[in-house]
Parts: C-alpha cells; sequence; structure tokens
C-alpha cells in the first residue's frame, strides 16, 4: 500500500467519523425538528457525508472509483433505518451519475446492495444495536464488500477481472475494518442512549413515588440519620423535613421496639443481609404513637464503602388500633356470657378442639373442664331422631356450602331429662380457599319455650292451617281476623282487613238485596249457607262456598260470627287445567303428541274427502342436548320456547305446530297445490332456526334435520305419514344436519333391514353367533409377535359373515354392545389362557371397549377381575383399547372404572391418537400404557411428509410420558421402516397380517416359535 493510499483512508477515517459525529448529536436536535421530517435531515446529511466521501477515492482505477461510501450507507441501513438510507441513495447516487463513466450503474448498484444489506441486517439487530461484536461488524463489512466486488463483473470481463485481481485484496482488508471501527463507534453511541433513557426512567419513577406516593419514603446513612424524606411522612411523624433530617430514626422509635430493630440492623450493617421488614413504632411530634410497616433496604458501593439505607413506611395505626378495640370487646363480651344463660362454644375446625363456656356444662349436667376434655360427650346425648339434622348442618359448614348453622334438637342431660336446644353458630375465620378454620356459637335452652309453643299449636292448628278460609267480625260486619288461607284466597292481608267492613268484598255479579237478606238470616237464624260471589284485591271475582256461624263471648257477651269458605272456582279452572294438559305442551303451549293425532285424523278424512293434500314435517333440533349439558336445562327451555316462536312465524293460521316432546316438533301444513310452497317453508323455518338464541349472557347456535312426507303420495294413514316423517328426518341428519329431506321408499326398505338386524343380533347373542380373528401387533425391535388384537366376526347363518363395521354401531344404539363386549372379554381370557398352556406362549390380547359398556352400570369391573383370577390369569394379559372421545366427555361413572382397570393391573390403549382433540394431562391420569397412532397418518407417510414428523412428535412425546406407542395401518415396507427409524415400539398393519382365525393365528407365529424352541434345546445338549 503506497502512500497516497494511506492518506486516502485517512481522509475517508476522518468523513466517516463525521457520521459517528452526526449520530451522537442527533438527541440534541431532534427535540427541535418535526418528527416527522427528522429521517429526511438524517438522509440528507448521510447523503452530503457520503458525496465528500466520494470525492476522495482510496484507489482510482478507471473506470472504478473505490471509496468508503459503501461502509458510510451500509451502517446507514444498519442504524437509521429505510427512509434515511433511501434519501443517501437518492443523493449519493445522483452524484456518481453526475460524475459518469463506464460504471455509473455498477457505482449504483454497489451503493443500493450495500444499503439492503444494512437494512436485512438491522431487521434482525434492531432491538440489540448496542450488542453487536467486534466479530460481527467485521463479517458485517466482509459482506458488504464481498457483494461490491461482485458487481464489478458488470463490466468487460476482461477488464472486471483486472480490477477484480489489482482491488480485491485492498478492498477486503480496508473496507471492513473500517466498518467494524465506525460500527462499533455507532454501537456505542446506541448504547449510551439507551443507558441514559433507562436512567431518565428510573430518575422518573423514583422522584413520582418519592414525590407523591401513598406511603413514606426515607432515605438514611450508617449514623442513622436521615438525608431526605417525602412528604408522606413528614405527614406521618407530624415534622417538618428540616426538623426529621436533624433527627436520627432511632430518637423517634419506640423504646420497645428499639432493641429488635438495631439488632437487625447491625446485621445489615455488617453485610449478612441487604432488607429485613418489621412492624416498629414511632413517637410522633405531638407523642401519638404511630405503628408502621416497615421495609428496609440497603445500597453498597463496593470501592469506596459508601452505604445508604432506604426506607418504606406503612401506617398501619389504624388497623393495630381496630384490633385493640376489638380484642377488649371479646374480653368485655366474654364476662357477659358468663353471667348470662347462654351457652358458648368456639370450634377450631383444624385442630377439632371445641371449647365451651360454663352454662353450656350445666345443660349438660357436667363441669365445663369434663365437657371441653371430652366435646363427643355432647353429640352423643343428642336424641337420635335429630342427630342426622344436626350432622347434616355440621357438614354443612365444614364443606363450605354454609357460614353459619341455626338447628334446633333433644338432647338427655345426665339426670335422664330431656331438653329442647337451639344451637346457632358462625363461621369467622377462614383459610385462602374459603374453607371454615373457626366456628363460633351458642346454645339456648329453650325447653319452656316448646312447651308453650306446642300448646299453642294445638289449639291454633285447625284455624292457623286449615285450607278452608276463616274470618271473624261482628255483628256490624266488622272483620276482626282472619287466617292466612284468608288472605292467600283473597288477596288481602291482615292488615289490609283489619277493622275494614264486609263490603269491601261485594262484586257486581251478586244482586244488591242478597246481602239484606243474608245480614236478616244472620240476626234471625245465627247462621248461614250457599254460594257467593266475592271481589279479590285485584279486581277479579270468585266463587266461593260459603258457611258463617256466630259465636259468643264469654267476656264481652258480644255476638260474633265465624266464616269457612273455599273458592270453588279454582275446581273449574283444574278441570280446564287437566283437559288442556292432556292436549297442549306445557312448556311452549303447543298443541302435543294427543291434540296432534287427533288433528291429523281429522285432516286425513277431510283431505282424503275433498281430495286435498298436505304436508307433514317432522323437525328434531340438531346440538339440542349439548345446549342442555352445558347451560342448563333453564336455557335449553328457554331455547325451545324461543324455538315454538320462530316456527309459528314461518306457517300459515291454517297451518299447525306440535312439540312431540323433548326437541321434537311437527308441523302440517294444510290445503296444499304443490310441494314448491313446503319447500319454502322448509327454507324459512332453517333459516330462522339458524339466527343466534341469547339464552341468558350466553349466545348459542343451533340447527334442525327436517323431514317431509307428503299425504296421500306417501301414507294414507296417520301412522303411516308419522313414521315416514321420522325416518326422512333421521335421514337428513346422516346427511350432515342443518337440511329437510323428502320421504322414499328407500328410507322404508333401510328400516326394515336395521329392523331385521336387530332382531337377528339378539338371537346372535343368545346363540353365540361370533367368533374372534387375531391380527398381530409386532414389536419392531425384535420382530416378534408378542402382542395381537381381537376383531370380531359375526356368522350369520345365511348372510354369512359380517364384519363388525356393518353391526358394531347398531349395538352401541342397543346397548347389546355390553353383552357383546362381555362375551370377547371372556373368549380373550380364555384365549390366553389356552397359547399359555398349548405353546407356552404369553401374548397379550387387545379388545376394544365401547364407550356405551363404560357407561353402563351393569358392567362391573369386579366381575372381569374375578373372572381372570378364576383363571390364574395375570392381569396384564388384557389390554383393553378405548377411543379419544371416551376421554373428551368423561363422566364419574367413565373415569372411576378406567382408574379401576389402570389400578388392577389391566393395560389401557389410546386407539386412533392423533384424530381426535384429548387432553395430553388425561395420558398421565388414567395411566395409559400404549398410544396407537391413527392409521391416516401413518397411510401418509413419506420421507418430508408433515405426517412423519407429526408421528415422530407423537413418539417422542409419548416416551417422555413413559408410554409405548404402537403404529396402526402399516401397509408398506416404506412405512415400517420410517417408523422403526422414528422409534416405534409396536406395528400392526397388513404388511405383517391381516387378521386371522384362531387356527391360522396358531399356525404362522406359535406352532414355529414352539419348534425352534425345541431345536434350541436340542442342539443347546
Amino acid at each position: 500500500m503506497n502512500l497516497n493510499v494511506f492518506f486516502s483512508i485517512l481522509e475517508n477515517s476522518a468523513l466517516l467519523l463525521a457520521l459517528v459525529y452526526v449520530c451522537s448529536l442527533s438527541p440534541l436536535y431532534q427535540r427541535k425538528v418535526d418528527p416527522a421530517l427528522w429521517p429526511f435531515y438524517i438522509g440528507a446529511l448521510v447523503g452530503v457525508i457520503g458525496i465528500i466521501i466520494m470525492m476522495f477515492p482510496l484507489v482510482e482505477q478507471q473506470p472504478i472509483l473505490f471509496n468508503a461510501s459503501s461502509v458510510a450507507i451500509s451502517l446507514s441501513g444498519l442504524f437509521f433505518g429505510a427512509i434515511p438510507t433511501a434519501i443517501a441513495i437518492i443523493i449519493m447516487a445522483l452524484y456518481r451519475y453526475f460524475l459518469g463513466g463506464e460504471a455509473v450503474a455498477v457505482g449504483i448498484f454497489i451503493l443500493i446492495s450495500s444499503a439492503m444489506i444494512g437494512l436485512i441486517w438491522r431487521r434482525f439487530r434492531m432491538d440489540k444495536l448496542d450488542q453487536i461484536s467486534y466479530v460481527e461488524f467485521y463479517l458485517f463489512g466482509v459482506a458488504v464488500h464481498a457483494v461490491l466486488l461482485n458487481w464489478l463483473f458488470l463490466l468487460p470481463s476482461e477488464q472486471a477481472l483486472a480490477i477484480f485481481t489489482l482491488m480485491s485484496l485492498p478492498i477486503m482488508t480496508v473496507l471492513p475494518l473500517l466498518t467494524l471501527i465506525i460500527g462499533h463507534f455507532l454501537s456505542q453511541i446506541v448504547s449510551s442512549k439507551n443507558d441514559i433513557q433507562v436512567k431518565l426512567q428510573d430518575d422518573f419513577l423514583f422522584k413520582n413515588q418519592f414525590d407523591i406516593g401513598n406511603i413514606g419514603i426515607s432515605i438514611s446513612t450508617k449514623n442513622k440519620y436521615w438525608l431526605r424524606v417525602n412528604p408522606y411522612l413528614c405527614r406521618m411523624f407530624g415534622y417538618s423535613e428540616k426538623e426529621l433530617t436533624s433527627l436520627t430514626w432511632q430518637a423517634l422509635t419506640h423504646p420497645d421496639d428499639l432493641n429488635k430493630d438495631l439488632l437487625l440492623y447491625e446485621e445489615m450493617l455488617k453485610g449478612q443481609l441487604n432488607e429485613y421488614e418489621i412492624d416498629k413504632r414511632f413517637i410522633a411530634k405531638d407523642g401519638s404513637v404511630v405503628y408502621t410497616h416497615m421495609t428496609i433496604t440497603c445500597r453498597r458501593h463496593i470501592e469506596d464503602d459508601t452505604f445508604l439505607v432506604i426506607a418504606a413506611f406503612l401506617d398501619i395505626t389504624e388497623r393495630k388500633q381496630a384490633e385493640q378495640a376489638l380484642l377488649h370487646s371479646k374480653e368485655q363480651l366474654a364476662l357477659v356470657l358468663d353471667s348470662s344463660e347462654l351457652g358458648v362454644w368456639d370450634w377450631d375446625v383444624v385442630s377439632h378442639r371445641i371449647s365451651t363456656n360454663r352454662y353450656s356444662a350445666e345443660i349438660l349436667g357436667c363441669t365445663m373442664d369434663e365437657l371441653n376434655l371430652q366435646p363427643e360427650r355432647w353429640i352423643d346425648a343428642i336424641h337420635a331422631k335429630d342427630k342426622f339434622k344436626f350432622l347434616r348442618s355440621i357438614n354443612e359448614i365444614i364443606t363450605g356450602r354454609s357460614i353459619s348453622q341455626r338447628v334446633e334438637y333433644q338432647l338427655i342431660d345426665s339426670q335422664g331429662v330431656w331438653r329442647w336446644i337451639l344451637q346457632t353458630g358462625s363461621v369467622v375465620d377462614v383459610d385462602a380457599k374459603g374453607k371454615p378454620l373457626r366456628v363460633f356459637g351458642t346454645h339456648s335452652d329453650i325447653t319452656d319455650i316448646k312447651q308453650v309453643e306446642d300448646s299453642l299449636s294445638i289449639a291454633s292448628s285447625v284455624y292457623q292451617n286449615s285450607s278452608e278460609a276463616m274470618s271473624v267480625f261482628t255483628a256490624n260486619g266488622i272483620i276482626i281476623d282472619s287466617n292466612p288461607a284468608f288472605s292467600f284466597i283473597t288477596g288481602f292481608t291482615q292488615e289490609d282487613i283489619q277493622n275494614q267492613h264486609l263490603s269491601m268484598f261485594e262484586t257486581d255479579l251478586q244482586p244488591k238485596h242478597f246481602y239484606q237478606q243474608l245480614t236478616q238470616q244472620l240476626s234471625q237464624q245465627g247462621h248461614w249457607h250457599g254460594e257467593v260471589w266475592m271481589r279479590r284485591k285485584n279486581g277479579e271475582s270468585y266463587l266461593i262456598l260459603l258457611t258463617i256461624n256466630s259465636i259468643v263471648s264469654k267476656k264481652s257477651q258480644a255476638d260474633r260470627f265465624v266464616a269457612l269458605f273455599s273458592d270453588v272456582t279454582e275446581k273449574k279452572q283444574t278441570e280446564e287445567l287437566i283437559w288442556r294438559q292432556a292436549n297442549y305442551d306445557a312448556l311452549t303451549g303447543l298443541p302435543n303428541r294427543r291434540m296432534l293425532l287427533t288433528f291429523l285424523n281429522q285432516e286425513v278424512l277431510l283431505s282424503d274427502r275433498k281430495h286435498n293434500h298436505f304436508a307433514l314435517m317432522f323437525l328434531d333440533l340438531d346440538y339440542f342436548k349439548e345446549i342442555n349439558d352445558t347451560l342448563g336445562h333453564d336455557m335449553g327451555d328457554v331455547l325451545l320456547l324461543e324455538t315454538a316462536a320462530r316456527l309459528k312465524q314461518c306457517i300459515r293460521e291454517t297451518d299447525v305446530v306440535a312439540r312431540l316432546g323433548g326437541d321434537e316438533f311437527t308441523i302440517v301444513l294444510a290445503n296444499l297445490e304443490d310441494t314448491h310452497g313446503v319447500d319454502r317453508v322448509a327454507q324459512q323455518i332453517l333459516k330462522q332456526l339458524s339466527k343466534p338464541y341469547l339464552l341468558g349472557e350466553q349466545t348459542a347456535y343451533i340447527s334442525a334435520s327436517i323431514g317431509i312426507t307428503l299425504f296421500p303420495d306417501d301414507a294414507k294413514t296417520t301412522e303411516g305419514l308419522l313414521k315416514n316423517a321420522d325416518q326422512a328426518m333421521y335421514s337428513a341428519k346422516k346427511l350432515g344436519r342443518n337440511r329437510f329431506n323428502y320421504f322414499t321408499s328407500a328410507m322404508q326398505d333401510s328400516a326394515q333391514k336395521r329392523m331385521l338386524l336387530i332382531r337377528d343380533l339378539k338371537v346372535a347373542i343368545t346363540q353365540q353367533q361370533f367368533e374372534l380373528y387375531y391380527q398381530p401387533i409386532v414389536d419392531l425391535s425384535c420382530q416378534q409377535v408378542i402382542k395381537a388384537e381381537a376383531l370380531i366376526r359375526w356368522h350369520h347363518p345365511t348372510v354369512g359373515v359380517i364384519p363388525p363395521a356393518d353391526f358394531i354401531s347398531i349395538a352401541e344404539e342397543t346397548g347389546m354392545v355390553v353383552d357383546i363386549g362381555n362375551w370377547v372379554f371372556y373368549q380373550a381370557c380364555e384365549q390366553v389362557k389356552k397359547w399359555k398352556a398349548q405353546f407356552n406362549a404369553d401374548v397379550q390380547i387387545s379388545i376394544n371397549m365401547s364407550s356405551v359398556q363404560f357407561k353402563d352400570e351393569s358392567t362391573q369391573v369386579e366381575d372381569w377381575l374375578n373372572y381372570m383370577h378364576s383363571l390364574s390369569l395375570p392381569t396384564n394379559s388384557i389390554c383393553i383399547e378405548i377411543i379419544e372421545s371416551l376421554l373428551l366427555e368423561i363422566e364419574p361413572n367413565v373415569e372411576a372404572k378406567l382408574l379401576a382397570y389402570a389400578n388392577a393391573g389391566i393395560q389401557i390403549s389410546l386407539d386412533d391418537f392423533g384424530s381426535g382433540y384429548s387432553s395430553l394431562a388425561y395420558l398421565k391420569k388414567f395411566n395409559i400404557n400404549y398410544l396407537k397412532i391413527d392409521k391416516g397418518l401413518v397411510n401418509s407417510l413419506s420421507a418430508e411428509s408433515n405426517e412423519k414428523y407429526l408421528c415422530e412428535a407423537i413418539i417422542a412425546m409419548a416416551h417422555k410420558l413413559g408410554i409405548e406407542v404402537i403404529a396402526e395401518g402399516i401397509e408398506t415396507e416404506n412405512q415400517r421402516q420410517l417408523m422403526e427409524l422414528a422409534g416405534c415400539d409396536y406395528a400392526q398393519g397388513y404388511i405383517f397380517s391381516h387378521a386371522l382365525c384362531r387356527h391360522d393365528f396358531e399356525q404362522k407365529y406359535l406352532v414355529n416359535k414352539v419348534t425352534q424352541l425345541k431345536l434350541t434345546k436340542v442342539m443347546s445338549r
């Protein structure tokens, strides 16, 4: 390198340092410039610096001018971003264009590529510009200038090669170093800005909390003098800031709290701790005591042993005073209770300790010490018929369902006397989860009160509890008293009618002269009986059966009359209600099945006589069960009411909507001219029912499946129409729901075939027309068959072999799968036993269990376990295969059975894993032993497929959880190899074998194994 190049490097370096200077001044001037214009100013400055650099090239190698502008523009992209860099590129490119020459394009491309590399680098390092290392800056410079040299090959090849040979070494030596140096300076500036910003934030937050916070804050020295205190602390102690800073905190500390604080403070001075918390009292300026909760921390400077103490003071004076007042109140209450005839009990729930006072012990007839040492004596003394009520009230408190207790019961004391006790209690302390920790209550002896109550209740039971209304009035018709039934029937409370005249009950339905005749008969005969119209408080008229008798008071000898009556309108309304309940749905008010059948019979006769057509729609709500299960039956009822209203909006007044029960509705469309109108109504119904339902605070969505049948085209009887519409609805559900479907003859055939299949399946269970086939499960580590899956086949006497896919779903719907599942289990156990005895082979058999079997109450785990025990089979001889959906909607009964099987040692395999949505948490909760990867994933395996990565993830996850993996449905050698490489434990599929009958399975896998074992023994001899 000659001297001119050296001076050129210094010139370029000085100009690049100007770029550093611009960056360092940016915070100072940025506040004075519009933020929107600031990027343009920066870009212009970088562009000007770049032009000046371009005026002083490192080497002038025609037609290329080599300079450090690439360093400037790349670092601009890295540190300043897109807009300033774009401005700088435009300025520098225009200048390069002005210079001209053959390599104008090359020079511009160099500028653009350098900027792009800087911007790309910025994208990944934008948040950590102050953390870029020397090595990274150097590599950044190498990348920029390596691209720069490649642009030379846009020139003629000979010329480009000559320039490249001459300049590559100087360029790659000098410019990356310049990039490293200038980049490091810029990085330090960014770091300095960040440090300043963080310090400003910290200063702002501390100052804000120090000056206006709601806690006292102080800074003090080793000598315990306050250097600075905030206004809140001054107000807390009643001193000014100047007064406090002239005192030590030791001087203001309450004498009783000083030693403990000084001990902790000395430990902090010695470096044994850096912070501590303490409850401490101070003496305020006015002499009052201030209770505080203090948090004390220190800040040390290691080099010069500087030491500051920062303390935060929380004023807890009110809380402490309240606690002291409460303690004083408790002491006073204890004195009052001891002197009163009121038993008191205090129950520590955690330690099960109960303490009582003197009066409680006197009730039971023992000493207070005896009762406190043996509190069970109280429970033992409770009458047997009341003990359950008493214990239930206690349990309500323990379980958190109630926070108070009020119970009356009989108790026998030590003298054999029965006493009535009123016990009250209330939870006074709970833990963080709301569980009771302490319960406080009282005992009251209410024996005397009960005796009085019994006497009064016998005297007034007839009057108060009579279902007939009773009232007492004077000869002048002034009401004196009435019973509750009177208020219930009339609507008037006792306060409303007290001292009022009987005329307030008169109604226009009763003639005026009637009341005159009634008064005359009472005065003459002293009694009256008959029916009368009366008026309720709400103005409603009603008919009563009335009886009036006179009585004479012994004290005043004044005549009194007692009236007894009952509301007979209720009886008539009840009769009408019975008729309506028999013919209309109680919830929706729509006609019910009974009313619908009556209407359909009439419509069939009428349409047949007039040769009219009508349509019958059978509608079933989709996903209604999910609404009931998640939101509750109350919200389900709201949805049904809204559905009924929407259905009535979709039909004419002459049409009928009925509810058959549950979520099933029927619609009769009368007087049809063609089926186009039926289509429109069906479409309108689907549209209306698909709109959202507002159920309380929740929004629900449902749809409907509609079956449609026509009279007389499809059937001419009511029964036939209902059956056809039901089949058409069922077909609509199978086709995907939210649709309507017309009845066809094919549906009838399908239904008949299904009925025959159900009938034959019942016979098959009775005659055991089933056989188990076994598909081997291969251990990939040793290529041996040690497991097999049992698959059922039905040997129908006329049809032949029926695969499980054709009858298992029907067996589940009818519940027959329970008997079939039990048969499979017993057959599998017997087969394991035979193979062990015949071939000395331990083959584990997997059996599939339906969710219906788990939910069935008659399926008992103990029955299966006892059967295996009777065969002397280890429980791991059988593996139960379940599907993921069983774990999604787990019920208590299902959960208990799963755990029972696992605890007994019967292994559990989760089938079709990867096709559902079960929670991984269930894998460990229910001790799942095997995962069977769904054959849909296995069938799509290839070397780089997503299914391969998904299978590898499942295998890794399962192994981490201690679960072995079975790949199901392997049909090719490539699939087998991929699963083996992925670490899969077992494999199953047609590449090994399809399902075999017992004999074929034994010949293929067990006979050969026994032969090999015998040969091995012979050879070993």
